[in-house]
């Protein structure tokens, strides 16, 4: 096993500080940037008091794309604090919600939850580019804001694809970026592993998670759906930083030194946030 491999089975290093603050009571079950509307007038809301609803908004899209039912299977991998489930179990009935991570603090976490709408709630260890499931056993699979850190999206989603029924849904975000021309890449790249490693591949040389699941779009995924939700998430990169900043972090931290690498990457034009959905297809 190479180093690279090592580093990418590990929790990022900005949870450390993120379960902290849940324990302290500063921040909820959400682990992403959230999904801001935007109206005439600009972003609704405001970044102090609105974060935890742009970030349940984000949660409710991805929801909304992959409509799960009742009597389901659904899998959310790398589930962070358990937000997504927490909002699936307020809304589905009799299904069993399992969710994965390969870092035991934040399953800790997850084990706090219980469910109020008679689901069964299942929390595992696992890689999420090797899921310990049996072939076709979910009706959904999520995974939000966490691809980037696996150490091949290409794995992953060969893997959602198997644990899936036929005609089971997938429902992912993830960043697509591309290095400018005007810095070099590796000193960038050295950025974003610093404060939001493991980033295996930023600039998606193996393929975006849309550019993989287009292109095998032929029958592994069928009626893959795409939202272009860039514009939608910028907002958080001023609370993420600001937050940090706010509570004596030296702005040299390296998480916030990544989050305004990001911040400048979005303006510039290098980044663009997806939500994608697709549905499995015939396994054979």
């Amino acid at each position: 096993m190479n180093a690279s491999t090592t580093a990418a089975n590990q929790p990022p290093a900005y949870f450390d500080r993120m379960i902290d603050a849940f324990h302290a009571g500063h921040t909820g079950r959400h682990a992403h940037l959230g999904h801001w509307d935007v109206g005439d007038d600009g972003f609704t809301g405001s970044l102090v008091t609105d974060f935890a609803a742009a970030q349940r908004r984000l949660n409710s899209e991805l929801i909304g794309m992959a409509n799960p039912t009742n009597e389901s299977r659904v899998l959310d991998v790398a589930c962070g604090f358990g937000g997504l489930v927490q909002q699936l179990d307020d809304t589905l009935t009799d299904c069993e919600l399992h969710g994965v991570n390969i870092d035991d603090r934040q399953l800790d976490i997850c084990q706090q939850l219980r469910s109020n709408n008679g689901n069964t709630l299942r929390w595992q260890a696992a890689d999420a580019c090797d899921l310990p499931f049996s072939d076709a056993m979910f009706d959904t699979v999520f995974c939000i804001e966490a691809m980037f850190h696996f150490q091949s999206r290409q794995q992953f989603l060969a893997e959602a694809k198997r644990v899936l029924k036929t005609g089971g849904m997938l429902a992912v975000t993830d960043f697509a970026l591309t290095a400018p021309a005007a810095a070099p890449a590796f000193c960038l790249e050295a950025v974003l592993a610093d404060g939001y490693g493991p980033w295996p591949d930023p600039w998606c040389r193996d393929g975006s998670a849309l550019e993989l699941i287009e292109g095998l779009n032929g029958g592994a995924w069928l009626n893959v759906r795409h939202i272009d939700a860039t514009v939608n998430t910028y907002p958080s990169y001023e609370h993420v930083v600001s937050e940090r900043c706010s509570i004596d972090i030296d702005p040299g931290d390296p998480a916030v030194r990544s989050s305004l690498l990001l911040q400048w990457l979005h303006v510039n034009g290098h980044l663009r946030y997806d939500y994608i959905a697709a549905t499995a297809g015939d396994r054979s």
